[in-house]
């Protein structure tokens, strides 16, 4: 029996417009220019680009808290993109149905709440029965291994440490059962040491529920955790799709191998093949170039094709995609 497609983003875009003098037009920020994807239920899925890709962008604009300029969005088969006529109460439904994980924890809890009233404060607003607010905000800590439950309830923000807080706000993001998590770099704000131990909480809590995680990261070394795909942004598109080992082991647009260079590795051998694509600077997303995006930064330009037109997604193998004409 096939999965059910849990989200479907077809052609996104999400564009912010500049104003000069408060009034006049500058132009747009292109922040997400084009990007189309299936997620499947209880599937988990991480989005890995440099800071300015517009990774965080599209997460907003699946979570309705930023407004698409174009392109559709499905949900467990109904519309989510805010299509002409649909109000903000019809999507009302969907706060119960994705958890968000913020990547700053510290800011992400409210300081004047305990615990207990942090994670009772979702079920209040959903109309949750009341009679079991109790045993939700025990599982939720106990899923989150913050235990025993009553030694936290009372306790503030403040009070915890930052993974803690972490494990906090993932339980806050599950306590309504939601069939998708969104996690904006979780781990960024923690210790090295705890960050394992947070990606892997997550891991499990993604297989226990089979619930569909969107994971938000540049670092691509933490994919293996709990991902089965890979999407990697550049420049506001996805560039390249397909599972997290052929991601890592076959990685076909230069970009990802920027990536995969930008990896700590003991052994040299493993990253020497990438050596030849500079780092760079990301493209201006108010005016992109001409032609591919990467194209200023590849060490493999076609000059014909690349800096003269953008590349569509070709799928050299089953179920690996890249927008690169090296691959046409």
């Amino acid at each position: 029996m096939e999965n059910k497609t849990l989200l479907s983003v077809k052609n996104l875009r999400t564009w912010f417009e500049l104003k000069r003098w408060g009034f006049l037009s500058a132009g747009f920020v292109r922040a997400v220019d084009g990007v189309s994807f299936e997620l499947e239920e209880g599937e988990a899925v991480t989005i890995v680009g440099e800071s300015g890709s517009g990774k965080t962008t599209l997460l907003r604009t699946i979570l309705g808290l930023a407004k698409p300029t174009e392109g559709e969005m499905f949900f467990d088969g109904r519309r989510i993109d805010g299509e002409r006529g649909q109000m903000a109460g019809d999507l009302a439904w969907l706060r119960c149905q994705i958890g968000f994980v913020q990547q700053d924890p510290y800011g992400a809890l409210p300081p004047f709440m305990s615990v207990s009233r942090i994670l009772r404060e979702p079920l209040i607003v959903n109309k949750v029965p009341k009679k079991e607010h109790e045993q939700r905000i025990r599982e939720s800590l106990e899923e989150v291994r913050l235990t025993p439950p009553d030694e936290f309830l009372t306790k503030y923000p403040h009070m915890l440490s930052g993974g803690q807080q972490q494990r906090l706000v993932i339980a806050r993001a599950v306590i309504l059962h939601p069939k998708l998590i969104a996690a904006d770099e979780p781990v960024s704000m923690l210790d090295a040491s705890v960050r394992v131990e947070i990606l892997e909480l997550m891991g499990g809590i993604q297989k226990a529920h089979k619930v569909g995680v969107i994971y938000v990261t540049h670092d691509l070394s933490s994919v293996r955790y709990f991902s089965q795909r890979a999407f990697i942004m550049y420049g506001a598109k996805l560039v390249e799709k397909a599972d997290v080992k052929e991601v890592v082991d076959n990685p076909l647009h230069p970009y990802t191998q920027v990536l995969l260079n930008a990896i700590p590795d003991p052994d040299p051998e493993n990253v020497s093949r990438f050596r030849d694509v500079p780092a760079g600077e990301p493209p201006s997303l108010i005016k992109p170039p001409s032609g591919c995006r990467f194209h200023p930064r590849c060490p493999r330009i076609i000059k014909e094709l690349c800096d003269v037109e953008e590349p569509p997604e070709f799928e050299p193998s089953p179920g690996h995609f890249v927008e690169c004409w090296l691959h046409k």
